[in-house]
């Protein structure tokens, strides 16, 4: 297929950028399709979701017309141009790619994060790169810097979207279009299942989706996921002139310390191997960012830091240590790597059969383009932040329940959060976060201490409180561990075995190092979230006939039920099957349920009502696969409840439990050892 554009759009696209092509887009052979597509849209002044695969020339396509606009605006001295990235690090990635394109053209370009706030009154820049929660605090503290907006971008906003942070940054959309009733949206994306919902949510009904396929095929081997076995594929691949940068995602910031220890210092990487996670310091990952920018090798073991689309040079091979737990996460990895190849290439590291079929199947959707994600639901703790943020907002420090709904996504007011509100503001005033009451509220010494300490910008749910790890002797910041990790005598961080020497607060520990053999100790994410329509189609792909589940007699003694229902049905399964038998399952993982005995029916004959009852008295349990946010804990206790159950979708689980049948002898024969190994998987 030919996908080179006809010379009539590139001569278009220069003649709509006379200030910026040059900047922006001269380096490059040809502009992409997602650039050609998309540039006259936003010189138009429309709200656009951009839609393509990573290094596609997203950027470039939302930056060059942004800086365009922004040069030949009534008063090029303004900041009028806001972008919202979702971490700190690729905050300051993007603001370094676009200094250079953006001062060629006598503009500035600023960051405003909790560690970078270059925004000078007497000298503003053209340009601010943010993240949700530092806008969230210039909105509460500063509104009046927004007068003059006239551009907001979404950057990566499919990182976001149906999370809390996602909502929140929804939220703060409709708060800014109070403020700057001009102002224009951008959002940009990898591919997402639902392009239409997704803009509806950010951009309003009325915004232009423009969707840029990707034409590299996937190129991918599967091999064993031991450390010899990397060593002697990288040791092949280097020695050949294939390889020179590699990039290996792990799942857990444990497993990416034991990697790190074993290649550090050894062939064919040598003293270039690098640590990248979010436990370590911003110092040393951004040293390990910009050796693997500048360097000629290397090969660094990341977490999904390192999935999002931060500059660290061409990678000659992506190494997936485990499979992601979704299509999207999958094809955000290996799109870091081969960027200037024709195919997408990746080696996919499988600790058993049961490993190796979810990368089978992983990558198919992937070459397909189904994602198979799950739907979309809002979280209704966001709107506790949200009062928080918006009451600081105001001049009189004080908030109705009219004026919280009026700043709300107008998608919102469908739902039957906004009807509700009163009981919310009723409940912050019982936990002392709000004073006053009938229908106005004011700032109570919760929330003022909160906004003192920078505290209530976030949706993020910390679960634990962070510690700093410092080093006794140079005084030097390591890191930052959860506490229940801190708590560990000996812990390995950064490729060093250490000891805590004297815990100096509540908040930090000096540690010194040690000779004893130690680990890092993380809360335990229990395994990855699944989506049950993932799920489903894992079991087609292995040969299982539609609604069958088959069960086995595992080598241990307990019984083997696939049911392939997904992490968050799976749960609710169990808590089904312990309320029918008496006795809990010994464990239930998204495709699999083990259990000591066989059920003397199964389906077993339930009504919706009596699942929702015992999905009430488990919520605990059940919330484990669903995200709440960090406020959940201050709703309304129903709240929580509707969100649960909504989350649920009881009526789907029901009538996809009625159409299961138990099954015997129905596995494939190829597929019985993986999905053995699939029975053994972490559960939730």
């Amino acid at each position: 297929m030919d996908l080179r554009l006809p010379t009539s759009s590139v001569t278009a696209l220069k003649s709509l950028l006379p200030r910026a092509w040059h900047p922006f887009l001269g380096r490059f052979n040809r502009p992409t399709r997602v650039q050609i597509e998309g540039i006259p849209g936003i010189m138009a002044g429309k709200p656009i979701l951009l839609i393509s695969p990573t290094a596609s020339g997203k950027t470039e396509a939302y930056a060059a017309p942004l800086a365009e606009r922004i040069a030949s605006g009534p008063d090029p001295r303004e900041l009028s141009g806001w972008i919202v990235s979702p971490t700190r690090a690729l905050v300051n990635d993007l603001a370094r790619r676009l200094a250079s394109p953006i001062a060629a053209m006598n503009l500035r370009v600023g960051r405003r994060t909790g560690e970078h706030r270059e925004i000078s009154a007497a000298r503003p820049p053209h340009l601010v790169v943010t993240t949700p929660e530092s806008l969230d605090s210039m909105l509460s503290r500063a509104p009046a810097t927004f007068l003059n907006a006239r551009f907001l971008v979404l950057d990566e906003v499919h990182m976001l979207d149906a999370t809390p942070r996602g909502d929140h940054l929804a939220c703060l959309v409709s708060r800014l279009r109070h403020i700057a009733p001009r102002l224009q949206v951008i959002a940009s994306s990898a591919t997402i299942d639902d392009p239409t919902g997704l803009s509806r949510r950010y951009l309003g009904d009325d915004s232009q989706i423009v969707q840029a396929a990707g034409d590299r095929p996937i190129e991918a081997e599967i091999t064993s996921s031991s450390a010899g076995a990397l060593a002697d594929a990288l040791i092949a691949m280097t020695r050949s002139g294939e390889v020179r940068k590699v990039l290996v995602f792990v799942q857990r910031r444990a497993d990416a310390e034991r990697f790190f220890s074993v290649f550090r210092g050894r062939p064919p990487f040598g003293d270039a191997v690098f640590l990248h996670h979010g436990s370590l310091s911003r110092t040393r990952r951004e040293t390990v960012e910009r050796r693997m920018l500048t360097g000629t090798s290397g090969l660094c073991f990341a977490t999904t830091t390192l999935e999002v689309g931060i500059d660290i040079g061409d990678i000659d091979l992506i190494v997936l240590a485990s499979p992601p737990a979704d299509v999207a996460s999958l094809l955000q990895r290996i799109g870091r790597g081969s960027r200037r190849r024709s195919v997408t290439r990746v080696c996919c590291l499988a600790a058993d059969p049961g490993e190796a079929l979810r990368y089978e199947h992983l990558l198919l959707c992937a070459r397909e383009g189904r994602l198979l994600g799950g739907p979309y639901q809002f979280c209704p703790s966001v709107l506790v932040q949200q009062c928080m943020s918006l009451l600081m907002q105001t001049p009189r420090k004080s908030i109705t329940a009219r004026a919280l709904t009026s700043r709300l996504p107008p998608w919102l007011g469908e739902t039957e959060w906004t009807s509700r509100l009163p009981e919310l503001l009723n409940r912050l005033l019982e936990r002392g976060w709000l004073i006053g009451g009938s229908t106005r509220y004011s700032m109570g010494e919760k929330l003022e201490e909160a906004f003192e300490r920078g505290r209530m910008h976030s949706n993020i749910d910390s679960g634990n409180d962070a510690v700093e790890v410092v080093d006794q002797d140079t005084r030097q910041l390591l890191g930052t561990l959860p506490r229940v990790a801190a708590e560990n005598e000996g812990l390995l961080l950064g490729g060093r075995r250490l000891k805590v020497s004297r815990r100096k607060s509540p908040s930090q520990i000096l540690v010194t190092d040690s000779a004893a053999r130690t680990d890092l100790t993380v809360p335990n994410r229990r395994g990855p979230v699944i989506h049950a329509g993932l799920a489903r189609d894992l079991a087609r792909f292995a040969g299982i006939e539609p609604h069958a589940v088959p069960v086995i007699r595992l080598d241990d003694g307990p019984f083997a039920l696939f049911h392939f229902m997904g992490s968050l049905w799976g749960g609710l399964l169990g808590v089904l099957m312990e309320k029918r038998t008496g006795t809990a399952p010994i464990g239930v993982n998204a495709f699999c349920m083990q259990v000591g005995s066989l059920p003397e029916t199964f389906p077993p004959e339930v009504t919706a009502e009596e699942i929702r009852s015992m999905a009430m008295r488990r919520q605990r349990k059940l919330r484990r696969n669903i995200s709440e946010g960090g406020w959940a804990e201050e709703l309304p206790p129903d709240w929580r409840r509707i969100h649960l159950m909504a989350s649920l979708d009881i009526e789907g689980f029901l009538k996809t439990l009625r159409e299961m049948v138990l099954t015997h002898d129905s596995i494939p024969s190829q597929r019985y050892e993986a999905l053995v190994s699939l029975a053994r998987m972490p559960w939730r």
